[in-house]
């Protein structure tokens, strides 16, 4: 399916043409397949989907960072540009995952089923979900292959990972916004309170990274852009 989907268009347009910017773009404003929705800024700590439990949303992420959470385990984060709740738009099944804000969070919510609706009536509506679950797969290999690793080596790829993904420039240094705190950061790379404390502290002996005022600093950090 990959392949041939990759055959009928080309690599560099996929996104532009099935990703979520045009995806919320004909949801909003195309006369044909507009849907009634919500703008609403979320505070931190918002629960947008609780699993176990039915949702009847599909979220579009405009900014802010939410964690996906199986039993309470972080699997995998969402933010800018990201749409949460279509991973299972044909499926009357109870959630999978629960998905809070880690930060505040400005959403468009649709109701599932108007969109399930409209994708069904566009001629190629089944790729924006194929692209969807296609980039959800992508995150669960890359959570499995990174939980393949050992603690240190495992932190530090994430740590990478999240300034080159959400970190800013402060001189030669990287910073990684203070909601991404410890015991979150912790929980995603499947370490305990004490393994997490002694793996920063020899990060910080090393001069990878400093810790201040609960944020993560690496040190003379070129970010990949």
């Amino acid at each position: 399916m990959s392949t041939l989907f990759i055959e009928l268009y080309n690599r560099d347009t996929i996104e532009d043409k099935f990703g979520s910017k045009y995806l919320l773009e004909l949801l909003k404003d195309d006369p044909t397949y507009r849907v009634p929705y919500t703008k609403t800024v979320l505070p931190k700590d918002t629960m947008l989907c609780s699993e176990f439990t039915p949702n009847d949303n599909i979220y579009f992420l405009e900014s802010g960072v939410v964690a996906y959470e199986y039993k309470e385990q972080i699997i995998s984060f969402s933010s800018q540009g990201d749409i949460i709740g279509m991973d299972d738009i044909f499926s009357l099944r109870k959630n999978r995952d629960s998905v809070r804000t880690i930060s505040s969070a400005t959403v468009y919510i649709f109701p599932k089923q108007d969109v399930m609706e409209k994708l069904l009536r566009m001629q190629e509506g089944w790729l924006f979900l194929y692209l969807n679950n296609h980039n959800h797969n992508i995150l669960i290999a890359h959570k499995y292959i990174l939980m393949r690793q050992v603690g240190k080596l495992r932190l530090k790829k994430i740590l990478r990972d999240f300034a080159d993904k959400y970190g800013y420039k402060d001189g030669k240094n990287t910073k990684i916004p203070g909601y991404f705190t410890r015991k979150d950061l912790a929980n995603y790379a499947n370490l305990s309170t004490n393994s997490m404390s002694q793996i920063c502290k020899h990060l910080e002996e090393e001069g990878f990274c400093s810790i201040k005022a609960k944020q993560f600093i690496l040190l003379d950090y070129t970010m990949n852009e």
